[in-house]
């Protein structure tokens, strides 16, 4: 069985700009430079049967490259239960586009995506007992934050390992854009 999903790998740059905005937060992992990636959809686990078809599906996703950008900081939970801080993604039509072109392919083979509506953003830390002071401080800092704006030519089909010191990531499959 493998645990797959679909994402766009950050360049490194940007993922440099990304981990600068890192700060002290007592309760928080920051996430591994190479860990970082903007997820279109989880796939969950599936036999290799399964992959095969998801592999041969991605390559009928077509897309043209286009640009994007983060800006500022958010986070996922509650006041009482903080549990994610992440980097929020500039509005883009052509991301949707591609997110529900490879939501689509994934429902006609059968496997359920996530129902609820897509967020996009890239996971700067998971929190276990950070305050939410430490969390508002955070915001605060990054509310006016911008990386670079980068081009998306690609996107990839991940596998994933939980490991006890967390999720490791492996890029199975690269499917690129068409410039028109």
């Amino acid at each position: 069985m493998l645990r797959l999903f679909v994402a766009i790998d950050v360049p490194d740059a940007i993922k440099s700009q990304l981990t600068g905005w890192r700060m002290s937060m007592s309760g928080a992992r920051w996430v591994q430079f190479d860990q970082m990636h903007l997820t279109l959809a989880f796939l969950g686990e599936h036999p290799m049967s399964v992959y095969d078809e998801v592999c041969q599906s991605l390559e009928d996703v077509e897309f043209s490259p286009f640009d994007l950008e983060f800006q500022k900081v958010g986070f996922f939970g509650s006041k009482k239960v903080p549990r994610t801080l992440w980097a929020d993604v500039c509005s883009s039509a052509e991301l949707i586009g591609l997110q529900n072109k490879v939501c689509k392919r994934m429902q006609e083979l059968g496997i359920k995506v996530e129902a609820r509506k897509f967020r996009p953003h890239l996971t700067l830390a998971r929190l276990n007992g950070a305050s939410y002071e430490d969390v508002g401080r955070f915001l605060e800092a990054g509310c006016l934050a911008k990386s670079d704006s980068f081009s998306v030519d690609s996107f990839a089909l991940f596998s994933s390992k939980l490991l006890p010191r967390g999720a490791v990531y492996h890029i199975e499959q690269t499917y690129f854009g068409h410039s028109d």
